[in-house]
């Protein structure tokens, strides 16, 4: 299309870099360090030179976005300012009109809690007042508040917005409450400026949890959302980033965006996934995350961290002063010591073999040996030029020499090859023995679903019973502890209290993926349901021998029971 010019259209899905007459960037199709990505804008096309893709702007949408062609020429008609040509099937324009009218929804909600901050919010200005957020910054973000439960409710159907339609958009539950109801109201808003759900900060201490998110929508998907996106694209075009930085929550990109720092991004409060990492390899090539101190040393981080590396970006990892966020970064230090630590950032290995560093007592050899036995598997993951270099690393930090390390590496490899396994493999093969493949399956998925606060995933409706695998109903407990004292989840503490128990944590950890959303719902409620019918069968034959030996008053106790437990629809 002739008024889609590829360099604005590429330039909204990768950092494009002008040299000369043209523009480069690293391949969004494959993975690479170096650009070799060429845009030519006066001839409309794209070419890699490493791995020989090339096409126009249609092309691109069509294979990057997996777009069909029609979709793709309809795209760009609505980017250009053109009328949208009348080509989809009645399916299509009846989830456009439902989308449509879920976002004209979500974006007057935003609306109504921006005016209640100001009309209602005394409470929620004095906390922001608290934080030195400025005006422009609380009109940049549209934060709002939402007063009471039904206000909302009460507003929208006065603006002809029926009960369905707000459920439908995640606003209100099913007896029309405002689940951000007493809270300060962030809205989640993505790179097209359109608002997906909202994000609320409890104002009280004795309101739990501390941060909730819109549950699961048509336009809302956690896993596939980064906070923050609207305001970098905004930004982008002025300041040109080449990088990002992610961190862990709504308030540390609205802290840093106040103090300068415009190309901060969020996750959505769980561990990352791997749609938010292809999304931030979009718009980026290099990514410096910021995490509090304690979450950069946990497992589960480092799982993130390695998500990120997979895509192809170049990941650097930020320390932070102890006990430090973001926000007390930049109050304390300003902007210009926030970009000092950015750029004292450790590339992702050097950080993860400091980090291994830190948690031995480097002062006897008994820690350094440790150390350096914990090292390998990090060293063993690398290029062999990347291992040459880090194997220096190692040795320097350990007072071990190179050759000592290079060799117990090569020992490591040798017995990794030929399947010597670790106690933790021992123990999965054993808990195996004595669990079936399925109970272990289940257990993992239930919990995954529980550690990411799904709004299907209903921690009352199970028991430690639900579990068959010990280790399974460990974490229960934990997520069951954690919920009871309003604390938050943290996969990380997890590996803290479970040393032992890594591999398995990290299959419960990665047992969604893979997974639609919808599909995890179905699966977790077709776990639930089995669960619930092999209790009832074991309980109805249970009270059925029962009833065979049992007389009088207790005989038709157990009648009555066994009557309930049949018509039971669980």
């Amino acid at each position: 299309m002739s008024r889609s010019d590829i360099v604005a259209v590429l330039g909204r899905f990768m950092y494009l870099q002008k040299k000369g007459a043209k523009y480069w960037a690293c391949c969004p199709f494959h993975t690479e360090k170096t650009p070799s990505f060429v845009v030519n804008p006066d001839e409309q096309y794209y070419h890699c030179f490493g791995c020989g893709k090339s096409g126009s702007v249609i092309t691109f949408l069509m294979e990057h976005e997996n777009m069909q062609y029609t979709e793709a020429v309809e795209t760009l008609a609505k980017w250009a300012g053109m009328q949208v040509p009348e080509s989809e099937s009645p399916e299509e324009a009846k989830k456009r009109a439902m989308r449509e009218k879920l976002l004209s929804a979500t974006r007057l909600a935003a609306k109504y809690y921006y005016s209640c901050l100001k009309q209602k919010g005394q409470i929620a200005e004095e906390y922001l007042k608290k934080r030195r957020l400025s005006e422009d910054t609380c009109v940049a973000f549209g934060l709002g508040y939402s007063p009471d439960r039904f206000g909302l409710k009460v507003f929208m159907e006065s603006r002809g917005f029926s009960a369905e339609s707000l459920e439908q958009a995640g606003l209100t539950d099913k007896s029309g409450g405002d689940r951000m109801e007493s809270r300060l109201v962030i809205p989640i808003i993505n790179a097209k400026g359109e608002v997906l759900g909202f994000g609320g900060r409890t104002l009280s201490r004795e309101v739990k949890p501390k941060y909730l998110n819109t549950r699961g929508t048509p336009l809302f998907d956690k896993r596939k959302t980064l906070f923050g996106m609207n305001l970098y694209k905004k930004a982008q075009k002025a300041e040109k980033f080449d990088s990002l930085v992610l961190t862990e929550g709504y308030m540390d990109v609205i802290s840093l965006h106040q103090a300068g720092i415009r190309n901060a991004i969020a996750s959505m409060g769980t561990s990352l996934t791997d749609d938010q990492c292809k999304e931030i390899k979009k718009n980026s090539n290099v990514v410096y995350v910021c995490f509090d101190g304690d979450a950069a040393g946990e497992m589960a981080t480092w799982r993130s961290l390695d998500m990120l590396r997979a895509v192809g970006l170049e990941v650097r990892v930020m320390t932070l002063p102890e006990s430090m966020d973001p926000d007390d970064v930049c109050k304390s230090y300003g902007a210009d010591g926030f970009r000092k630590l950015m750029n004292d950032a450790k590339p992702l290995t050097e950080f993860k073999i400091r980090q291994l560093a830190s948690k031995e007592n480097m002062e006897t050899f008994a820690g350094r040996e440790a150390f350096a036995l914990k090292a390998l598997p990090v060293l063993e993951s690398l290029s062999p030029i990347g291992r040459d270099a880090h194997i220096q690393l190692v040795s320097e930090l350990s007072k071990l020499s190179a050759e000592s390390i290079g060799n117990s590496l090569k020992n490591y490899s040798v017995t990794k090859k030929t399947g010597t396994r670790n106690a933790d493999e021992n123990r999965a093969e054993d808990t195996e023995d004595e669990v079936s493949r399925v109970d272990l399956k289940n257990g993992r998925m239930l919990l995954k679903a529980l550690l990411d606060g799904e709004s299907y995933a209903e921690i009352g409706e199970l028991d430690e019973e639900c579990f068959k695998f010990p280790l399974h109903k460990r974490i229960f407990r934990y997520i069951s502890d954690k919920q009871k004292e309003g604390g938050k989840l943290k996969a990380g503490e997890l590996f803290a209290l479970e040393p032992d128990s890594t591999e398995e944590l990290e299959a419960v950890m990665s047992a969604t993926d893979g997974y639609t959303k919808e599909s995890a719902e179905k699966m977790y409620g077709a776990i639930l349901t089995s669960i619930f019918k092999t209790r009832k069968k074991a309980r109805i034959a249970e009270l059925t021998a029962q009833i065979k030996v049992a007389d009088g008053s207790k005989k038709e106790s157990l009648q009555n029971e066994l009557l309930k437990i049949i018509n039971l629809r669980k």
